[in-house]
């Protein structure tokens, strides 16, 4: 993969987690909702214009019943206790648990309501030591109106002693509800447990009724909530120009290229919704030529993300440019800013006729064939997704076409430990369930990588950059065996598919070794030792995967064989070659791709196709404002040619993953450069293209235009 979206996260988790029969950490049997049985009386205190603490319900089992908490799981008891208590005599005790996610759990369905935050806190106690180390959660259930039930964890902690132990975390859910359901669950089945004083505290303000969208005209006369990003420049109205109207927004005195006019935008987006942005810019009289984009700034836990929505637009004096583009909110966040800044240069500049709208829900077409079906028993099909596509119509779209899932984003090693010792699951864990909920395969994308890893991964003990010694090779292979280790530690009875090492292949080099951080430090011991430490942490029945893109290049083919070649002389478990396989509308030949494969299964391997996606363009330059249909229709021609030979080679081939669900959530809307692309196999409304039909049923897709061969 050759793009990032990189979110920073800082939860500590150590140990391995248990499998339930039913499903990963938190999976259960759904059962009819309890009523409730409690209602405490209500405060309500406004500490703020923007917020509230309200306490809802509070449950210290004071009385000697439950209050209203039923057993999880087929054989768990809970009953109200007074051998261990942490506030009064009482407390509540879970037995029998036989699964991870079994102990106590709440009905909470009818106490919250959606785009509110609440406050969930409670004390846990384990019923006895134990030798290893148990996680436990706070967690609720989800299930969405006509959706896929999720499990969020509120908090978690990690203990060994007998001890009372708090759990506190924040919880919100948007959208309609038909279950909510708050439970204890810990990574030790066999281990019982005891529960007080838990408190459910709402700390928002009830939303009215939602805002789905922003227009910002200025016809006012005032500023309409932009402010200045860097709080140097000014931003004010003008009627010196405007696209209409008699007023634009000016901005002036910037000094740095990021600095612009930014506006708040947190209360009208909503996590896993799509929008659509739009904005007019014009330079200031005087200014050269420059280079405008409209971008976003995610702030989540003290730590910023940034992403592009429409990139550099060549602007001028002369004229008013239109910035266009789609959004779709992926990751949590705090607050959400959206903001202008040039590619270079500090011009000033207008802007006008600013809007942020809702795109509408999205829903899948259910009576067209399966994807995966048509490939059943040559190779599973896959696709790449992040978090919030496990849910709504994302969802459904993957449950119905595919059998195999990659996290986009997830699992890479920024991702999952952002700084050392520093884990953060939440993600990849609720992309896990997902899949184990549905049945579907799953593979790990990645453990090593030049890219997208900490910085942390390349200092050496005194936190300075490394340097080739004997001393900082050691520590930078201890460390990977750490990353390894853990993340396997959790996964290994899940997942089967890893892609150990990505992109270590550099053809421009003499030995055609990137020169990495992992290489200028190790040479290509990393690459060795994460194989074999990755077959001893995730099992003899792991597949082990060497990941690259142009794979079909002979140069790049022939060191990146030779490499494998030699590594499995030396016993190094590999056991396949993963294909990126990012292609093009007009290269590479199919002819080349098929020779790889070959290439690599004459060593005895297999053979994965892991990112596929065909751009439209045939440069890094090109951008249409609307494809041509006759595009589409090659796509679809060269799709249908390129399945036919992974039909041919299936011998050679255990898994297709197609790298992203719709044309509406590609890394190509960014890269090279921000532009309108559409190189996958379902559209930006998850309705199949032509190169759907072309896999599913070829008479539905037009001939080729004049003057193609393929």
């Amino acid at each position: 993969m050759r793009s990032c979206w990189v979110k920073p996260f800082c939860l500590v988790l150590a140990g391995a987690l248990l499998l339930s029969p039913v499903g990963w950490w938190g999976a259960s049997e759904v059962k009819a909702a309890p009523s409730i049985e409690h209602s405490p009386p209500v405060s309500d205190t406004v500490l703020s214009a923007g917020s509230v603490h309200k306490t809802i319900a509070t449950y210290g089992f004071e009385q000697g019943n439950s209050d209203g908490w039923k057993s999880r799981g087929t054989y768990t008891q809970i009953a109200s206790v007074t051998e261990a208590a942490y506030g009064g005599t009482h407390s509540l005790k879970a037995t029998a648990r036989t699964a991870a996610w079994n102990g106590a759990e709440l009905d909470v369905k009818s106490l919250l309501q959606p785009d509110v935050e609440y406050e969930i806190s409670g004390y846990v106690k384990l019923d006895g030591h134990s030798a290893v180390p148990s996680m436990v959660k706070l967690t609720v259930e989800q299930q969405p109106t006509g959706g896929t039930t999720t499990w969020k964890t509120v908090a978690q902690t990690e203990t060994a002693d007998t001890s009372w132990i708090k759990l506190q975390g924040k919880y919100t859910f948007t959208g309609g509800m038909d279950a909510l359901k708050l439970y204890v669950e810990s990574s030790n089945p066999a281990q019982a447990y005891y529960m007080d004083e838990v408190e459910i505290t709402q700390v928002s303000k009830t939303p009215t009724e939602p805002t789905h969208g922003i227009v910002s005209g200025f016809e006012d006369g005032t500023v309409q909530g932009w402010v200045s990003r860097m709080g140097a420049e000014t931003v004010q109205v003008s009627d010196a120009d405007a696209r209409s109207g008699s007023y634009s927004l000016l901005t002036t005195g910037r000094q740095k290229t990021y600095a612009g006019p930014k506006l708040d935008v947190t209360a009208t987006m909503q996590k896993g919704s799509r929008y659509t942005v739009s904005a007019w810019v014009k330079l200031a009289p005087g200014e050269q030529p420059a280079k405008v984009r409209l971008s976003v700034q995610r702030d989540h836990q003290g730590q910023s993300a940034y992403e592009t929505v429409v990139g550099d637009t060549a602007t001028t004096t002369g004229s008013w440019m239109h910035l266009s583009g789609t959004y779709t909110l992926a990751h949590d966040a705090d607050t959400v800013s959206m903001y202008l800044e040039t590619a270079e240069g500090t011009s000033s500049f207008y802007m006008d006729d600013f809007e942020l709208s809702l795109v509408p829900p999205l829903a899948i077409e259910k009576d067209i064939p399966s994807l995966h079906g048509l490939y059943g028993g040559q190779f599973s099909m896959g696709t790449a997704i992040e978090a919030f596509q496990t849910e709504g119509a994302y969802g459904e779209l993957v449950q119905k076409h595919f059998n195999s899932v990659v996290a986009g984003n997830a699992m890479k090693p920024i991702s999952l430990q952002p700084s050392e010792g520093q884990f953060h699951w939440e993600e990849a864990d609720q992309i896990v369930q997902f899949a184990r909920q549905h049945g579907l395969e799953i593979r790990f994308h990645t453990l090593v990588w030049h890219n997208q890893t900490g910085d942390w991964m390349f200092k050496d003990k005194n936190g300075q950059p490394m340097t080739p010694t004997a001393e900082n090779k050691k520590l930078l292979l201890d460390r990977l065996e750490t990353h390894i280790r853990t993340v396997a530690a959790r996964y290994k009875n899940v997942i089967t598919d890893w892609d150990v090492v990505n992109e270590v292949i550099d053809p421009d080099q003499p030995d055609g070794m990137r020169r990495s951080k992992w290489y200028q430090i190790t040479g290509t011991d990393y690459i060795e030792k994460a194989f074999r430490v990755t077959r001893e942490a995730a099992g003899p029945n792991a597949r082990l995967f060497i990941n690259d893109y142009n794979t079909h290049e002979p140069k790049k083919r022939d060191f990146l064989y030779n490499l494998v070649r030699d590594l499995l002389a030396k016993g190094v478990p590999i056991d396949g070659v993963g294909h990126q396989s990012h292609i093009r509308l007009e290269f590479p030949a199919i002819s080349e791709i098929e020779e790889s494969i070959e290439r690599f299964a004459s060593l005895g391997l297999d053979n994965q196709i892991t990112e596929l996606d065909m751009g439209l363009y045939s440069n890094d330059t090109d951008r249409y404002e609307t494809i041509p249909e006759s595009m589409l229709i090659r796509q679809a021609h060269r799709y249908r040619a390129l399945f036919d030979m992974f039909s041919r080679q299936q011998d050679h081939i255990s898994n297709v993953t197609i790298w992203g669900t719709d044309d509406g959530n590609t890394w190509l809307s960014t890269f090279p450069i921000a532009r309108l692309d559409k190189p996958l196999l379902f559209d930006e409304r998850l309705k199949a293209k032509y190169a759907y039909w072309a896999l599913a049923d070829p008479s539905k897709v037009p001939p080729l235009p004049a003057g193609n061969n393929e």
